[in-house]
């Protein structure tokens, strides 16, 4: 399991180095979150900051005081551990899981749903994920025409998860990890070059709504071509290094040509 280590009060400062494991505060929502850092500064007023490299790629600039220790079990209380179970996604506190814990398979190949997924979804729901794959593994199109609030996008991802061999645990934040922490961990790494990649084209007004409840529902690596970023970004895309790219109908009017290189 990870833990969170308050250190007491008149403890020495943690040295922290470049490729350590570290919890840092999530540039989204200030919650901790598993990052790696990168390097060290100190700016003109001598204060100290840490570059971090968080799972799904974005850097952050945080105080070094702001870092939490990324410890082993034994080293602290159980009220602090964050068991493997806790890092599983997606997690609704408090909802019954209306399926049992087991995956769902797509294809006699390995391609199934993850367990964490399936547990949630309801059989028509399973049946759209389905017809999604029958279709994409024969290199057809397809629209699935389910009512409004009948959980498409969940469907959808639900079909990313399955073919993009998602577990939405501990494993898919490693496999996710750069390649230095991973040796720094002494494990081996996998390839950072996604093997399959996948572009959502939506309206502006869902985009980041899509963006949210792909980090709901599992760990992926998400970029979003869109604003004054979508240059960095389609760097990114062409070099593989996403598994879903997110972007608007205008936006891929003008990069059309850019993504079919």
């Amino acid at each position: 399991g990870v833990v969170i280590c308050p250190k007491p009060n008149g403890m020495p400062s943690y040295i922290w180095h470049p490729g350590e494991r570290c919890l840092a505060p999530s540039p989204d929502n200030e919650t901790l979150c598993e990052a790696s850092i990168k390097s060290i500064i100190v700016d003109e007023n001598g204060k100290s900051f840490a570059i971090v490299l968080y799972s799904d790629f974005q850097e952050g600039k945080v105080p070094l005081k702001r870092l939490e220790e990324v410890k082993s079990v034994k080293n602290c209380s159980r009220n602090f551990i964050f068991d493997d179970e806790d890092l599983e996604k997606p997690c609704f506190p408090g909802r019954k899981f209306p399926s049992s814990a087991v995956a769902f398979p797509l294809s006699a190949d390995g391609d199934s749903i993850p367990y964490t997924i399936n547990r949630y979804l309801r059989d028509y729901q399973r049946e759209g994920a389905q017809f999604l794959y029958a279709h994409f593994i024969q290199g057809k199109g397809c629209i699935l025409g389910d009512d409004m609030g009948l959980g498409k996008t969940v469907q959808v991802i639900s079909f990313l998860a399955a073919v993009l061999h998602k577990k939405g645990t501990r494993e898919d934040i490693e496999n996710n990890m750069p390649e230095f922490l991973l040796r720094s961990m002494k494990k081996e790494p996998p390839s950072s070059t996604a093997k399959k990649m996948f572009l959502i084209v939506a309206p502006l007004s869902v985009l980041y709504n899509w963006r949210d409840e792909l980090d709901t529902w599992g760990y992926f690596r998400v970029t979003i071509l869109h604003g004054n970023k979508k240059d960095n970004e389609l760097v990114r895309v062409k070099q593989r290094k996403c598994e879903i790219a997110l972007t608007t109908y205008e936006t891929l009017r003008l990069c059309l040509d850019e993504l079919n290189r």
